[in-house]
């Protein structure tokens, strides 16, 4: 005779041990004997879930709960197949009836608290595991489950204390101590995170996850080799961990070594194509490197990937930023504040762009984003700009002030700092400042075995002063190569190939052009750290003009073809090298000298060499410009054919580019345009240079003001012409050879 209390009793035993196919061929028969055994068709549901009939489970377990539905394990174990499936809803109406009818059912309470922090119920969430923690109070992973919700929630102090009792109750509990070191970061309580992950790494040593955490919390806490050596270790362990590759690869650029990121950021790009995050960072080794297609192709492939990157608009709003496409620019950052209107950075990069333009909405930008973030250093620095840019000097001064305040270290801030000093005349503070120029990212200094020369007696040394910026820079700030041979030592000025001709010509000694080999040195010097140096003021700057000369040939063959030429001799040139940042402020459209072509009595003849003598021809005969531009220094060497012109004219009128610098040098009368935003050397507010005897200044009264600026040359080159009375023009050298 059939027993069905002993067939169930050795299915059941199958059913544990794993062995399924017996189990349901046991089941099967006891349900031909007896088809409504409630127990039997549960079971046999239980077997069929575990053999992936999930449909076929759900219809015995069914049966069984009609059969016998006060059993909360019935509906318990249907609710674990809802749940595997994804259906949320049933799960939680069966997990509720089991707990109804047994509502000290642990895995019950445990179970409706997964669901419903699933489905985002996360209140309830907690009162089902806080139920289960009072059954079980000893029990690590419902502290573990309910901490993990407090933490989803961000009630921070609440996870802790619930991690801190599951390692309590389960030291050896890895995922624990994970979340908990997790959760301390989010407190800023860096050392006892990294205790955490540490402990997650006595447990599991080849934790792959447990060396990164803390390579981030260190990287926080400022520590990069250490950050960088636990980065490293979690790739040992896992060397296809993908945000290692990344989190590296940022460290490592933010290092300068462009090569390692780069190799770190293909690698995660190789492993996972749709990181966005392994794009946006190589994309900015890419920049970084100058591989400007490059980068940006990769910032387009991160937002592509992920349409609400802010940082991807961001970053190629920044490289169009640099490319000098504004426009484009600011369309990329708006996109990001549109994603992330919080984000201070976004804010800062769009009042750097609209300052080009418009620098009153740009401090609103720049106050906006130090409202949100007070520590926004480039903020601070932007404002400083824009102070100085509209002559608000103490406001700039105590913008930079806040920047180098909140970043000590900030290079730039203390540069621009210094154009404010010099600007107001306050020399000591401002050479000290300008040295600053020396750490900036972008300054291309170089690097010396030599000291650097502290302005104390040479004593026989040998000193090697030499040229930095562009080649202005260097003819006003050659003259102090004068003053450093009056030191008893021997003195090398290295300067750019194109300025040999004229300092040779202008007596200037032991010259040699750059990129040639340098003779051995004691001592060195950039030359526009002489100031510092020697200490100059504004009353001693050595003003002694003139200190550059023309070739005494040149300027004999010149007057003979100027002679010609009636009229008051006005040489201009209104471009400068069209690379530099603000070209587009201080160059001047030719058309815009009309008024002086008006005036009677004056020839005007171009200086205007390479960019900008285009704009002759396209005057179309408004006015009359001589152009001998063809003929300037081809054959004699850069300047030498401009010096000698501007020895024979009248007076020399120019934008703010080299030629002011050699007109001034070489004692000429020379009126210098000037934008509204002038650089520092020209100083505030002042119609004289403490550097040029023989200039006078016109200034912008706002930005974009040339008409403003010709009008007043005008009216008084009208006054020159009709008294024609000026001062004697520059000397020549004597004859070569």
């Amino acid at each position: 005779m059939f027993n069905t209390a002993e067939a169930l009793r050795i299915a059941v035993a199958h059913h544990q041990a794993g062995q399924l196919r017996e189990a349901e061929t046991i089941y099967r028969q006891i349900l031909e004997v007896e088809p409504g055994h409630a127990d039997t068709l549960h079971l046999l549901g239980l077997v069929a879930h575990q053999a992936g009939r999930h449909d076929s489970a759900i219809q015995l377990m069914n049966q069984a709960i009609a059969l016998c539905g006060d059993q909360a394990s019935f509906h318990f174990n249907l609710g674990t197949v809802y749940q595997a499936q994804g259906q949320w809803e049933p799960a939680i109406a069966r997990y509720r009836d089991a707990l109804r009818l047994d509502p000290h059912f642990i895995a019950g309470h445990a179970n409706l608290g997964a669901a419903l922090k699933s489905q985002g119920n996360l209140t309830e969430a907690i009162a089902s595991y806080e139920q289960a923690v009072r059954l079980v109070p000893d029990h690590a992973e419902l502290r573990f489950n309910l901490g993990a919700i407090y933490q989803d929630l961000r009630q921070f102090e609440l996870a802790v204390a619930c991690y801190r009792e599951a390692a309590r109750l389960n030291p050896r509990l890895v995922a624990t101590h994970l979340n908990l070191g997790a959760t301390l970061r989010q407190l800023d309580r860096l050392p006892e995170a990294i205790a955490s992950f540490q402990h997650a790494l006595t447990v599991q040593p080849d934790f792959a996850e447990a060396h990164f955490n803390i390579g981030s919390a260190l990287f926080a806490l400022g520590d990069q080799y250490g950050a960088a050596a636990a980065y490293r270790e979690a790739l040992r362990q896992n060397p296809d961990y993908i945000e290692a590759l990344v989190n590296l690869g940022d460290l490592t650029q933010s290092q300068d070594r462009l090569d390692e990121a780069l190799a770190l950021y293909d690698r995660a790009v190789e492993l996972k194509p749709d990181f966005a995050l392994a794009y946006l960072g190589r994309g900015n080794v890419y920049k970084l490197k100058s591989m400007i297609r490059e980068a940006i192709a990769d910032f387009h492939s991160a937002i592509r990937l992920e349409p609400n990157c802010a940082q991807g608009y961001n970053n190629l709003g920044a490289i169009l930023h640099e490319q000098k496409q504004f426009d484009s620019a600011l369309e990329n950052y708006r996109k990001a504040l549109e994603l992330d209107p919080d984000s201070a950075d976004v804010l800062v990069n769009i009042g750097s762009a609209l300052t080009e333009g418009n620098v009153d909405a740009a401090v609103d930008y720049h106050r906006r984003a130090i409202a949100i973030d007070p520590n926004q250093y480039r903020a601070y620095f932007n404002l400083g700009a824009a102070s100085h840019s509209q002559h608000r000097a103490l406001e700039a001064l105590a913008h930079f002030d806040k920047a180098i305040h909140i970043k000590p270290d900030f290079a730039e801030a203390y540069y621009n700092r210094s154009f404010v000093w010099l600007s107001q005349g306050d020399f000591a503070a401002g050479w000290q400042d300008y040295e600053w120029r020396f750490k900036c990212k972008e300054y291309q200094g170089r690097q010396f075995g030599a000291p650097r020369w502290d302005g104390s007696p040479l004593a026989r040394r040998t000193l090697l002063l030499h040229a930095e910026q562009g080649l202005g820079d260097t003819l006003q700030f050659v003259r102090y190569a004068k003053l450093a041979e009056q030191q008893n030592g021997d003195i090398v000025v290295e300067v750019q190939p194109a300025l040999m001709p004229l300092l040779t010509a202008s007596g200037f000694r032991g010259l040699i052009p750059r990129g040639s080999p340098l003779p051995r040195f004691d001592v060195q010097a950039a030359l526009m750290s002489m100031p510092r140096i020697c200490g100059t003021t504004l009353e001693t700057v050595p003003a002694n003009v003139p200190y550059l000369a023309a070739d005494s040939r040149l300027v004999e063959n010149w007057r003979e073809r100027l002679r010609s030429l009636p009229g008051l001799k006005v040489g201009i040139a209104w471009q400068g090298s069209p690379g530099y940042r603000f070209d587009r402020f201080r160059s001047i459209p030719l058309v815009q000298f009309a008024p002086l072509a008006e005036v009677a009595g004056v020839q005007l003849i171009s200086l205007q060499k390479n960019a900008g003598a285009e704009q002759i021809a396209a005057l179309e005969g408004r006015f009359t410009v001589a152009d001998f531009a063809s003929k300037l220094d081809a054959q004699s060497g850069a300047f030498m054919d401009t010096a000698a012109v501007m020895c024979n004219l009248d007076l020399v009128i120019t934008s703010d580019t080299a030629a002011a610098h050699l007109a001034g040098g070489l004692g000429v009368n020379v009126w210098l345009a000037l934008w509204s935003a002038a650089d520092w050397r020209w100083m505030n507010d002042r119609s004289d240079s403490p550097w040029y005897p023989t200039m006078r200044l016109f200034r912008q009264s706002r930005q974009g003001d040339w008409p403003g600026v010709f009008a007043q040359m005008k009216s008084d080159l009208t006054k020159l012409a009709q008294n024609r009375r000026l001062p004697p023009a520059g000397r020549a050298s004597p004859p070569v050879g």
